[in-house]
């Protein structure tokens, strides 16, 4: 599968591959980008190279340009991200219902760069930012330090699982879950 043809994984920032605080936790920090101690969600280096071996990879974060920027330099490998999206691509809107505004990824924006929705999957871990393309979204467990935490090898199996889906749009993904350890517990066909 060439680069071109490969479906494109967008990927959220904090509380999904990283936990950044100005509090300390019970354990030190990977690294720091300001007053921020940024752990790093375990299974980190093992889930970006199994996805950037199957997908084409771009971040977007609603965080600031210049701490995306740092974030990213640390944890990506230099030149494989098809960008790093930050606030200012994000879309402020207001709720009509409570009164409230919100921010959301608007993935039309990546559709008018020559992406295909069906072919765009979103992994986050606030449904809200993603409100008008839920069908592109994979819903991850907040990330909050917890170095127990075991969610990116179970995504990391699932998102290869949507590798060869025609329309990634048309798969119901909200118990992705479960959908992996039924994989995990079918035998394996007999030669």
């Amino acid at each position: 599968m060439t680069s071109k043809t490969r479906k494109l994984l967008v990927l959220d920032l904090d509380e999904t591959l990283i936990h950044a605080t100005e509090n300390t936790l019970d354990h030190e920090e990977d690294f720091r980008v300001g007053p921020y101690r940024v752990h790093l969600r375990p299974h980190l280096p093992e889930f970006l190279a199994s996805v950037l071996a199957q997908f084409r990879v771009g971040v977007w974060t609603a965080s600031g340009e210049s701490y995306a920027a740092q974030v990213v330099e640390r944890i990506f490998p230099g030149g494989t991200l098809e960008f790093v999206w930050s606030s200012k691509r994000c879309t402020t809107t207001r709720n009509w219902t409570t009164g409230e505004y919100q921010t959301i990824k608007n993935l039309q924006k990546l559709k008018s760069r020559g992406y295909s929705l069906e072919s765009i999957i979103a992994v986050d871990d606030t449904p809200a930012k993603y409100a008008r393309s839920y069908g592109n979204l994979v819903t991850v467990r907040e990330f909050v330090g917890d170095r127990s935490d075991a969610e990116l090898p179970l995504l990391a199996a699932y998102l290869a699982h949507l590798v060869d889906v025609p329309n990634v749009r048309s798969v119901e993904k909200r118990n992705w879950r479960e959908h992996v350890q039924r994989l995990a517990n079918t035998p394996a066909p007999k030669d």
